[in-house]
Order: C-alpha cells, then sequence, then structure tokens
C-alpha cells in the first residue's frame, strides 16, 4: 500500500472522495425504508476493514474515547483533545514518551482533511491523498476478494463511512496512542461503533434529532446514542432528561458497564464560550480522568485539566471575528441546527442595543421553522435584516455538497425567508450562494453584528468566505 502521492493528489482525492457522497435519491430509499438500511452497516463496515488488511481487534490498540450525543459530543471531543494534550505536556516535562492524539469528528468546515487529526492539527493534504488512495485501492483491487454480508451489500462504503474507515486505517499507521472518535449520526449502527473495546465511552445530551433513522421519541433516539457502551467498558454521561436516562441505564446495565453521570462544571475558565458549554467540559473531564487511570494508572492532574479546558478551541461554535472588509462588522457564527442548540445560541449571541443582521440556512433535513422560532424567542437580539442562501460555495472541492437537489434547497431557503419575516417584520434576502450571502452583508450593512448559524456546513463557509480560514 506505499501509494505514490503529492500536494497536487489532494485534490484529486476530494474529487474522488465526493463521488462517493450518497446522493439525494439513495438518501430518500434510506428514509424509506425507515433506517433499515443500516442494520448491516457494522458487519459491512468490518469486512471493509478485513479487506484494508486490518482486523477489528487492531482497533483496540488504538485506545479509544468514543463519544455520542444530539449535541455537545464535537465541543466534548475538542474539550478532550485539549486536556489530553496537557497531559502529554507533563509527560514530556517528566521525561515520558509524550501522547499521539488522534482527533475524527465530522463535519469539516472548510477542509475535508479537518475531519482527521494528530496532535490538534489536519493531517497534511499529501498524508490525506496517501491514506486516502491507501484504503481507495485496497477497497478497489479485486484481491482479496471483498467479504459480503448480504446481496445488497455495497463494494464501497459512502463518504462518512469511507472516512471513518480512513479514519481508522490513518490512526493505526500513525500508531496513535489515542483516537477520541465522535459518532457521526446515532451509534450503534454508526461506522464509528465497529470499535469493540474503547478505553471509554461518552453521552453528551440528547435531544430529537435525525428521525428518520433514529426514531421519533427521546426513548428510541437514546437507545440509538447508548449502543455505543461496550460489556465492561466504562461510561459518562452528561444529565439527561429522565426518559433518556432510563435507557441509557438500561443499556449500560446490559453490558455490566459502570455509569457516571456528571453535573456541570462550575467557577472554571473555557475556551470555548457558552454556559452550555460547562455540561461539555464536566464530560470531557471525566472522560480523561478515567482514560488516564485506565491506560496510564496515574490521576489527572486538576491543573492540567483546567488548563485544557481553558486552552479549548473549537472553530464554528460561539465564533466570533471582525470582518476583514467592514471594521465596523463582526461576525458571529454557531453551527446550532437543532432547536436545544439554537436556543444555547441565542442566550450567547442575544443583545437588546446593538443592531444584528441574520444570515441563515437549515439543512435540508431540518425543521427550519422550530429554529427560527426557537432564535426568536430564546434571547432578545435587535434584528434590522436578515440572508437566505442554501449550503453552496464556490470557494473550493471540499465544499461540494450532492446529497440534497439544488432547486429544493432554494425553494427551502425561500420558505425560510417567508417564515422570518412572518416573525419578525425584517426585510429579508434570498440570494443563491454563501459567497454572495456574505458579499451582500458586507456591502450593505455597516456597524452591525451577523449572526450565521443554522448549519455547520453554512459556517465553514462563512469562515472561508468572509474570514479566509477557520
Amino acid at each position: 500500500m506505499d501509494t505514490n502521492v503529492s500536494a497536487g493528489s489532494y485534490l484529486a482525492a476530494v474529487r474522488d472522495l465526493n463521488n462517493l457522497q450518497t446522493n439525494y435519491q439513495v438518501i430518500q430509499q434510506i428514509k424509506a425504508s425507515g433506517g433499515r438500511m443500516n442494520q448491516h452497516s457494522i458487519p459491512e463496515f468490518t469486512a471493509f476493514l478485513e479487506k484494508l488488511g486490518h482486523n477489528v481487534k487492531d482497533l483496540n490498540k488504538l485506545n479509544v474515547i468514543h463519544v455520542a450525543g444530539t449535541k455537545g459530543k464535537g465541543s466534548t471531543c475538542a474539550f478532550t483533545l485539549s486536556i489530553l494534550s496537557q497531559l502529554s505536556s507533563q509527560l514530556e516535562e517528566e521525561g515520558k514518551r509524550p501522547l499521539k492524539i488522534g482527533l475524527f469528528t465530522s463535519p469539516h468546515l472548510i477542509q475535508v482533511r479537518e475531519r482527521i487529526q494528530i496532535n490538534g492539527q489536519p493531517i497534511s493534504q499529501i498524508d490525506f491523498a496517501k491514506y486516502f488512495y491507501q484504503t481507495h485501492d485496497a477497497l478497489r483491487s479485486p484481491h482479496p476478494p471483498l467479504r459480503k454480508v448480504s446481496a445488497d451489500s455495497p463494494d464501497m462504503p459512502m463518504y462518512f463511512r469511507f472516512l471513518t474507515l480512513m479514519a481508522y486505517h490513518t490512526f493505526l499507521r500513525e500508531h496513535v496512542d489515542v483516537a477520541i472518535m465522535e459518532v457521526g449520526v446515532g451509534g450503534e449502527y454508526d461506522s464509528t461503533n465497529v470499535v469493540q473495546q474503547p478505553v471509554v465511552c461518552g453521552i453528551a445530551s440528547l435531544g430529537i434529532d435525525h428521525q428518520n433513522s433514529l426514531g421519533s421519541t427521546i426513548e428510541e433516539i437514546a437507545w440509538h446514542k447508548a449502543g455505543i457502551i461496550k460489556h465492561k467498558v466504562p461510561v459518562v454521561s452528561v444529565e439527561q432528561v429522565p426518559e433518556a436516562l432510563r435507557v441509557i441505564e438500561e443499556r449500560a446495565k446490559e453490558n455490566d458497564a459502570e455509569l457516571r453521570v456528571v453535573k456541570p462544571v462550575d467557577n472554571v475558565e473555557l475556551g470555548i464560550q457558552g454556559v452550555h458549554q460547562r455540561a461539555n467540559a464536566a464530560l470531557a473531564t471525566a472522560l480523561c480522568r478515567t482514560w488516564a487511570l485506565r491506560t496510564h494508572n496515574v490521576p489527572a492532574s486538576d491543573l492540567y485539566i483546567a488548563r485544557g479546558l481553558q486552552l479549548a478551541n473549537w472553530p464554528g461554535r460561539s465564533q466570533s471575528f471582525p470582518s476583514p472588509r467592514v471594521p465596523s462588522l463582526t461576525w458571529h457564527v454557531d453551527g446550532a441546527h437543532t432547536t436545544e442548540s439554537m436556543r444555547a445560541c441565542a442566550n450567547w449571541f442575544s443583545s437588546t442595543s446593538s443592531p444584528c443582521v441574520l444570515l441563515f440556512n437549515a439543512a435540508h433535513n431540518r425543521d427550519a421553522r422550530a429554529l427560527l422560532e426557537t432564535l426568536h424567542t430564546s434571547a432578545p437580539c435587535n434584528f434590522v435584516g436578515a440572508v437566505f442562501c442554501p449550503n453552496v460555495s464556490t470557494q473550493r472541492a471540499d465544499s461540494n455538497n450532492f446529497t440534497v437537489q439544488k432547486d429544493d434547497e432554494l425553494a427551502a431557503q425561500w420558505e425560510s425567508a417567508r417564515v422570518w419575516e412572518e416573525l419578525t417584520g425584517n426585510s429579508v434576502k434570498v440570494v443563491p450562494s454563501i459567497n454572495e450571502a456574505v458579499e451582500y452583508v458586507e456591502d450593505t450593512y455597516t456597524d452591525v453584528r451577523v449572526l450565521a448559524t443554522g448549519s455547520l456546513h453554512l459556517v465553514g463557509g462563512v469562515l472561508d468566505v468572509a474570514k479566509g480560514s477557520i
């Protein structure tokens, strides 16, 4: 698998990766099946691992920290990475070998390689292309033949599952000491859940989301999320509504797994803003304490935990920056895409004095009206205008999205604009791309605070166009 690559191969890898996106028609088939098409995902993923030359038990060597949840799982992973980075520095000061820390998260904001990080940095374009084609070419090769789980099993994993496979392959080849793995959707059938013996599992805040594949009740969703719990592996959860916690407790008991429920941290400075982040910080702290004890037999120092929480960084969440083009305009971006996270976003952004402008997009499977109503009613904001656009950016190939039909996307923006106009009486504008939305806002407004929210894809596009980086 010693694939020769160059920096130019990165764009080719992104192009070939984009061809693995689940197209609109397949998504509709999965929805119509009630999620049944996902039930073979773990056995199929195991077969893909084998074709790549790995045994599923090899993943246990990665000392995985596995994190599921409806909202906050990405921030929890960011806090976890920051704390373990401080532990690594402490080990180095003691003359010991520092940790090599892998992180797999989704979605990316600007470049797809952000999803696979080592020691807090996305893998390089050259390494991304190298590991992409090692994975891609091995799966395309007729030898050894792929073990088929069923007659309908695919020959190649789709976009997210391919990236999960590539991440596990990368971390094994790079010999990381720990892999922080964020679940994509759910948990029970998520491709990250192929790992059999993680060191510790974490469950962030649960809510109603992805009903087509996870179910319409909090109990059904909790069952899927708690599917990451493994036999005799410690599990930590933030405080949950009673119905969700009851399911988590049942699944922990079934697996003879010790469950700990943590309260939000207090009197600690956090690098990621927002009151809601205190629960995520508490979850990350407990995960790191458990990981350190189980892998290094050392208690986690309060000093490096506090420093890790303080230095944590998670772009696209509660993030602010001045416009390079219009100094009197300040961008505020937050990838809130559920009603619970939108409520937290509103509380973070709220202001009764400064004039505000909204830039909004809700992904095609989200309830845009519910998100907009939540934003409007949760906290006072002096909105004077609003702009709506689909998740279309002309900046780079990493932003291509084939999972929706463009006409449907633009129609959805007009509907969102109508809802916001109905709620607020604001003047509204609909434009066909993120690039044009940013340009319109910066050409039209001065001395305003702009909130871009509703979708992490939108936030990534705004960061790319308005700031040029994350």
